[in-house]
Parts: structure tokens; C-alpha cells; sequence
């Protein structure tokens, strides 16, 4: 495999590239939610960005960035507009699976091109897939394709077949297939993430060859991005803190010359209102320090003590849903001082707190996090 080390931007400059796509994400944010998918001068921006390499390892050409730099990229993106902030997010997990997970020949195939390679993919193993001579025959449907408009390849997790019975004991599978032998299926209808493309998606009878296995275990990657589930419920905190700091910018901006039925005052000069702005705005930054701080803390024990990395990751992702609880429930305190205008399809703050609890629907920010935490914490075995 050719080595194809870039030079690696700072956080710096990747928040300037963010900043600079802004204007783009934001107008283009509304006809995005209609379409159901990105936008195609939104796709195009983050692909000429770069930003769908934050963690791939970066002999593939990636980032490989660190979890805080990672936090404060996905932020500002998800501030624009969460919707192409979950793109990126799944883009970028799953372009990592495979860069980690494939053989120099799979890297060959995929990662040699002038085009970046974006995929889709689903956690649950809703494919089979049946041996054959050099590969795997795979059938299956899948929901919840994220950015697969825009993909060019999927991530297909399986369970192993043999003449149409299950393995026993199960063995799962995770193949790569190229999206022109995908058929999409249009059902992405949802109330909230609308423009994440986050489509259903079935594949019949498609040979992948072993060269397009993902292997069980890493190839290659740094410690902190050589798996993505430590670094999943980051992500979905930083969606999440995004969108809420762009509803908090949103009111105080519209508290400016808003005014409550025949009130010669704008809400901006009431004392209520600077009570609630200054107690969100608090909360906020306290959400903020706590995903970050475990995130870094997550990072050294996977480098340095990996006996810790199970306790961090465990407490990292109960943060991490508490965030995406709190980050909510920020957006509608938001929604609710800016009124009854509010509720308009113009006004986006309507747009951020539906994105905001769909994005805290998620299996990963789910109770299961606090669950797990606690049982760790008194150190009861878990339940059969």
C-alpha cells in the first residue's frame, strides 16, 4: 500500500474550514430538510473540507484526531446545522471502520482514489451472509443509513448463514459493498434530522470478496480511534452541545426585538429573561466541560492505562447521554422564550429542537448508559 500521509490540519484550521462552509450549511439547511437529504453544495463543501477524515488513521490519509479537537470540530458543524453534522459523524465513523478494519487489498481498492471514500452503515446486524469460494454471498435490509445519498459505499453488518440456518455459535460479519449494488428505499420520514438522508437501505444476493472483510480486530489507527464505539457517544454529545449552542445564539439574538403582545419592551430587557438566558448559558458550559474533560481523560487511559479504559469509557458515555438529555430540554426553555412566533417553519429554532430530540433517541445516549454506570458503580455483576 503507498504511503499516503498528509500534512494534518490543526484545530484551527479546521474550525476556519468549518466556519468558512457555514454560510452554505445554514442557507441551504431548510431546502436540505425538505429534500430529506444534504443538500448537494452542502455535500460538496464537506467533501472539499476534509471533513469526512477526522479519524481515519493517517497512513489511509486521515486525520486521526485527537477526542477534545474532535468535540470542537463536530460542534461548531452541528452550531451550523445538525443535520450535516450527523452526516459527518457517520461518514467519518464508518470511513473509519474501514480503514482500520481492511486488509492492504480492501485499502487498495477503496482508499487509493482521488475521491475520498464516504460510507453508510447501520450497528445492527441485519444482514446474512452465506460462504462461498473467496468471499461471502450477503442479502439483507437495513434502517437508519445515514448519508447514504451521498455514500459511496456501505458498511453491512451480517450474521453468518450456512443453506439459510444461523450459525451456532453466532458469528457476525462486517462487509464493505459498493452503493451502486445498494438499492436505497425511500421511507426517511421523520419529525426530526430530517436532511441526515438517514434512509433504509437492502442489498440481494452481492458477492463481496474477502479482500472487502473487515477484520475483528484493528489494523491499524491510534489507540483512541482504532475503535469507534469508545468514541460514539462522544460524537452524539457533540451534536447534541451544537445544537444547543446554536439555539441559545438563536434567542438572544431574536430576544433583541421581540416583543409579547401589546409590551412596549422587547424581551431582551426583561429580568426573567436574563435569569433563564444566564442559568441555560451555564448549564451549557457545564455540559461542555464534562464531555470534554472525560472524552481527554477517556484518551490517556487508552494510550497510557488501558486497565482504566473501561471505567472511563462507562462514565464518558452516561456524560454523554446526560448531555444529550440536558442539551434537549436547553432548546425547548429556548423555543419557549422565543414564543408563539416560534413554532413559524421560518424560525429555525422549531428545526433545532426537533433535531435536537431526535438526536437523543439514539441506542448510544440511551438509559442503558446510566444503567451500566450504575451497576458499575456499586459493583453488582450484570444481569443474565
Amino acid at each position: 500500500m503507498p504511503d499516503m500521509t498528509p500534512g494534518v490540519p490543526t484545530r484551527e484550521q479546521l474550525l476556519r474550514k468549518v466556519q468558512d462552509l457555514v454560510p452554505v450549511l445554514k442557507q441551504s439547511a431548510a431546502e436540505s430538510e425538505k429534500q430529506r437529504r444534504l443538500c448537494e453544495q452542502a455535500v460538496t463543501g464537506l467533501r472539499e473540507a476534509g471533513l469526512f477524515k477526522l479519524w481515519c488513521p493517517r497512513e489511509v490519509g486521515g486525520y486521526d484526531l485527537d477526542f477534545t479537537t474532535q468535540i470542537d470540530v463536530m460542534m461548531a458543524l452541528a452550531r451550523a446545522d445538525m443535520s450535516a453534522c450527523w452526516n459527518v459523524m457517520i461518514g467519518c465513523s464508518l470511513s473509519a471502520v474501514m480503514a482500520t478494519g481492511l486488509d492492504d487489498a480492501g485499502l487498495d481498492e477503496i482508499f487509493t482514489s482521488a475521491r475520498w471514500p464516504v460510507a453508510a452503515g447501520a450497528l445492527k446486524p441485519s444482514g446474512q451472509a452465506e460462504a462461498r469460494e473467496d468471499g461471502f454471498v450477503v442479502n439483507g435490509k437495513w434502517g437508519f443509513g445515514s448519508g447514504i445519498h451521498h455514500s459511496d459505499w456501505i458498511v453491512a453488518n451480517c450474521l453468518q448463514y450456512h443453506n439459510g440456518d444461523l450459525l451456532k455459535p453466532v458469528k457476525p460479519l462486517s462487509a464493505v459493498i459498493p452503493v451502486s449494488q445498494v438499492q436505497i428505499i425511500d421511507d426517511w420520514y421523520v419529525s426530526g434530522l430530517a436532511a441526515s438522508g438517514s434512509s433504509s437501505y437492502a442489498v440481494k444476493d452481492v458477492f463481496v470478496p474477502k479482500h472487502r472483510l473487515l477484520s475483528s480486530t484493528p489494523r491499524r489507527g491510534s489507540p483512541h480511534n482504532r475503535s469507534m464505539f469508545p468514541r460514539l457517544p462522544i460524537e452524539h454529545a457533540s451534536v447534541s452541545l451544537g445544537g444547543a449552542r446554536h439555539a441559545l445564539d438563536e434567542v438572544a439574538q431574536q430576544a433583541i426585538t421581540k416583543r409579547r403582545l401589546t409590551d412596549p419592551q422587547t424581551v431582551s430587557t426583561k429580568q426573567a429573561f436574563h435569569v433563564d438566558l444566564g442559568r441555560l448559558e451555564a448549564e451549557w458550559e457545564t455540559l461542555y466541560a464534562g464531555v470534554r474533560d472525560n472524552a481527554d481523560l477517556l484518551s490517556h487511559a487508552l494510550t497510557d492505562r488501558p486497565e482504566k479504559a473501561d471505567d472511563a469509557r462507562m462514565r464518558l458515555r452516561a456524560i454523554c447521554a446526560h448531555t444529550t438529555e440536558r442539551c434537549h430540554a436547553i432548546g425547548v426553555k429556548a423555543l419557549r422564550q422565543a414564543g408563539a412566533g416560534a413554532v413559524h417553519s421560518s424560525n429555525v429554532l422549531q428545526r433545532i429542537v426537533r433535531d435536537l430530540n431526535v438526536s437523543a433517541q439514539h441506542v448510544m445516549v440511551s438509559d442503558v448508559s446510566y444503567e451500566d454506570y450504575g451497576r458499575a458503580l456499586i459493583g453488582a455483576s450484570t444481569p443474565v
